[in-house]
């Protein structure tokens, strides 16, 4: 009974210390398992169904030289915090949602992608995405994603990316690599 007591009347220093634990052990996990944004290469998915680590997993079979990660997240990852979605590299986005994130896309003008042949996603003259799939498709890396079937997505870069052509060309290869996944 007075063991018992002792705990009670101590019990916000026990909840101190195991809250104060938790936040140090993941601000270590943070370090150890990501890197800064020029060694990594970020995608974001707009699809409901992303299988993100087991793309990853494939991106990284291919990476860049220079680069130490590829990270794949669907957009609910940055649901609470949208700086990471801000930071990211390359989009895979809905042709319906693509129009009012423009500002924030690249284009392709004298980037050196070879998008196999895809149609591009092209506004007022100007390319700016790949088309990754459409309906009656079953579009490229198809057996990560989920693709709605009546929805088109195209493949868009960050035009702050580090990693574009004038840059090191990394998002430019990941997106390659992307586009001839089955």
């Amino acid at each position: 009974m007075r063991v018992l007591k002792n705990i009670w009347s101590q019990l916000h220093r026990f909840v101190f210390w195991a809250l104060l634990s938790t936040i140090l052990w993941a601000w270590i996990f943070t370090l150890l398992t990501d890197t800064v944004p020029e060694k990594k290469v970020t995608l974001y998915v707009q699809t409901e169904d992303c299988r993100s680590v087991e793309l990853t997993l494939k991106l990284e079979e291919e990476k860049p030289q220079g680069i130490k990660m590829v990270k794949v997240h669907p957009f609910s990852y940055a649901a609470f915090g949208n700086r990471e979605l801000l930071e990211a590299d390359l989009y895979a986005v809905r042709e319906a949602d693509a129009a009012e994130m423009l500002p924030s896309f690249a284009p392709l003008d004298g980037e050196t992608l070879d998008s196999g042949g895809r149609e591009l996603y092209v506004r007022d003259g100007v390319a700016y995405g790949v088309k990754l799939s459409g309906p009656g498709e079953p579009g490229a890396a198809a057996s990560f994603m989920g693709y709605e079937p009546e929805e088109s997505y195209y493949l868009f870069f960050n035009a702050e990316s580090p990693h574009l052509g004038s840059g090191d060309g990394a998002a430019l290869r990941v997106a390659e690599a992307l586009l001839k996944l089955k």
